[in-house]
């Protein structure tokens, strides 16, 4: 694995001023460097502000722009394995995302959504690495050659497309309040003799009203080329420090085109913005205990940003399967799927069988 360099397919084109080589972003910095003489090109800093935009004039004036000019020398490429496509410069041999080789050149140069802005890589690449390789090595039931099979994986340094969105929400509901009162029953215990005891009811009481939840910076990633699971493992996200737009940042890195339009991404909000408000409507209907038979929200002031997150990625094959571990590249923060060896797994069961079977086999002889 060589986590520290950039493949050919991830190099964009900024010319090194001394000897002309590709530059490519220094992770943590700045500035872009050369890999061969060494040579540093600080990036100006963006003066345009990172702001939110209205999802209602967005659907009909959402700005798009050739791919070509998102980075120098950008073009697409579209794995004929799980579908993604991915923005870089140079050729690729492989995807990012299933590490399958049946990548193809989108000739087109079609128009995407503009990224406001975006987080900077700040972790390097091999630091990306040592997590990969101390994660593989720690855990438990994995088949023993899996820690040399992932050593010959690569790792890809990725830009992910993400909305946040903020709506001030106001949600109609009908359901019921219920409420604890206690009856005195009657019993025989087991000696038959006549005891009493408390027993807890509930009395129902219809209900309905109105509650207002405002949202600030609901995350969705607009990726769907990894598992839900595995991209929610890395947040949080530092989102407070997001950057004005500025295609020098992906010099030397990928980015994946957003795969969730403007609406599709909302929808997917509203879903995570429903059990916050299933919770208002409950501390509403108050009582001890809470039904909720209807409710539906009306968004209001909707607003929305649109960014790329680094991440760093390795996927390897095992067992004709694809095996994804990636890296926040902000806060190192790592999340991973892996095989488990079923022979592991029986002897361990085995060996517990026969501890418990230990137990009981002298507790019966210490009688």
């Amino acid at each position: 694995m060589d986590p520290g360099t950039p493949s050919a397919a991830t190099q964009s084109e900024y010319p090194c001023q001394s000897c002309g080589a590709k530059l490519h972003f220094a992770p943590g910095t700045e500035a872009l460097t050369c890999p061969y003489c060494g040579a540093h090109q600080q990036i100006a800093t963006p003066s345009k502000p990172v702001v939110e935009r209205s999802f209602d004039q967005a659907l009909a004036e959402l700005a798009q722009k050739p791919v070509s000019s998102l980075a120098a020398g950008g073009h697409e490429i579209e794995c004929k394995g799980c579908g993604a496509i991915t923005l870089l410069a140079g050729h690729a041999s492989s995807c990012p995302f299933c590490d399958s080789p049946l990548v193809v050149l989108i000739e087109q140069d079609r128009e995407t959504i503009v990224p406001d802005s975006l987080l900077p890589f700040k972790i390097e690449g091999r630091v990306a690495g040592e997590k990969f390789k101390e994660w593989v090595t720690s855990r438990w039931f994995a088949p023993n050659d899996l820690a040399e099979r992932a050593q010959r994986a690569t790792i890809d340094g990725v830009y992910l497309p993400y909305y946040t969105y903020d709506s001030r929400t106001y949600a109609d509901y009908q359901g019921s309040r219920g409420e604890y009162y206690y009856e005195t029953e009657t019993f025989k215990n087991a000696e038959g003799k006549t005891e009493t005891r408390q027993v807890r009811k509930t009395r129902w009481y219809s209900a309905s009203g109105d509650v207002q939840v405002d949202f600030d910076d609901v995350l969705v990633c607009a990726s769907t080329s990894l598992p839900t699971k595995l991209i929610e493992g890395l947040e949080p996200w530092d989102l407070a420090e997001l950057r004005s737009f500025e295609s020098a940042f992906l010099s030397g890195f990928m980015a994946e085109r957003a795969a969730l339009d403007l609406r599709g991404g909302f929808e997917t909000a509203k879903q995570k913005m429903a059990p916050e408000i299933e919770a208002a409507i409950r501390r509403d209907i108050g009582g001890d205990e809470q039904r909720i038979s209807h409710w539906s929200a009306e968004y209001r002031s909707v607003t929305f940003k649109l960014f790329l997150l680094p991440m760093w990625i390795s996927s390897f094959r095992y067992a004709d399967k694809v095996f994804r571990f990636v890296v926040n590249a902000r806060t190192g923060e790592v999340s991973g799927e892996r095989p488990y060896s079923t022979i592991k797994i029986v002897l361990a069961v085995t060996a517990l069988v026969l501890v418990i079977a230990a137990i009981i086999v002298a507790v019966q002889l210490s009688k």
